[in-house]
């Protein structure tokens, strides 16, 4: 009981004394001196209380009025956050556009006639066949043995063509040969691909002068290729093997593992 009491004591306090309040103020009320004399004594009793309670209304005001503020602030960050990312993903369009025009303005650059500009849709995944499937086909006017070139060179040679798709052999397949010349000293040779990631020129006698750096370019024979077409460069050169050829390794040009685009040209007549 006593414990009950303690708790609510406080409460009972406060009702008391505004019944008292409110009992002088009936009571009195129309004796004009003694009601202003009344009014003034409760005004200052119940300050204190008055200035506690208009405090607490504040505040539950003011945690009102942020909580509100928040929840504003929150979905105006989802919004800001959505129309970012929707932003980065435009740019990273725009970029990829701009990326693709300069690819594009190399490729009729290196060959400035007539060509069919084709995506690369397909990679062989075998290690022993290397080549590329593309999205442009007979419809496209794309032809067997027709010359595959990408911003760096001679990429390869179309082998298979269907309605709107083709197969390029790549110049590093085994079964791709090539008549090239090397550029400084123009001897000439047969580039054959290799399992591995560059290609081979055979069939150069070891009197011929050949060095590491030497630019290899398209010879024009053969009927496929045409003349003066960037091949790669000599990487390795090895005279001291047996027989009557040296041993040449050739790096292509093109970075087949980031090609994207080609431009398929007619070969020589």
């Amino acid at each position: 009981m006593f414990n009950w009491w303690k708790r609510y004591s406080l409460l009972f306090t406060i009702l008391l004394f505004l019944f008292i309040s409110l009992f002088l103020l009936s009571r009195y009320g129309h004796y004009k001196g003694e009601a202003i004399f009344l009014e003034k004594t409760l005004r200052f009793l119940a300050y204190p209380l008055q200035k506690n309670v208009q405090r607490l209304v504040t505040w539950v005001k003011e945690i009102g009025e942020s909580y509100f503020f928040l929840i504003g602030v929150q979905e105006e960050n989802k919004i800001l956050r959505r129309e970012i990312s929707e932003l980065r993903q435009e740019n990273a369009r725009l970029q990829e556009i701009i990326f693709a025009e300069e690819r594009l303005k190399k490729l009729y650059a290196l060959h400035p006639k007539s060509g069919i500009i084709a995506q690369i849709i397909g990679r062989d995944p075998s290690s022993w066949f290397k080549s590329l499937l593309v999205d442009k086909g007979q419809l496209a006017g794309v032809k067997k043995d027709m010359v595959a070139i990408g911003a760096g060179g001679v990429v390869g040679r179309v082998i298979d063509v269907s309605a709107q798709t083709a197969k390029i052999l790549l110049i590093t397949d085994p079964n791709s040969a090539v008549d090239v010349l090397i550029q400084r000293s123009r001897t000439q040779g047969i580039l054959e691909g290799n399992v591995e990631d560059y290609c081979v020129l055979k069939y150069v006698p070891k009197a011929e002068d050949i060095q590491v750096g030497d630019t290899v370019l398209t010879s024009g024979i053969g009927g496929i290729f045409p003349k003066g077409l960037m091949i790669g460069t000599v990487r390795r050169v090895d005279k001291k093997r047996t027989g009557i050829f040296q041993h040449v390794e050739v790096s292509p040009a093109v970075d087949f593992a980031k090609l994207e685009e080609l431009l398929i040209i007619h070969g020589e007549p």
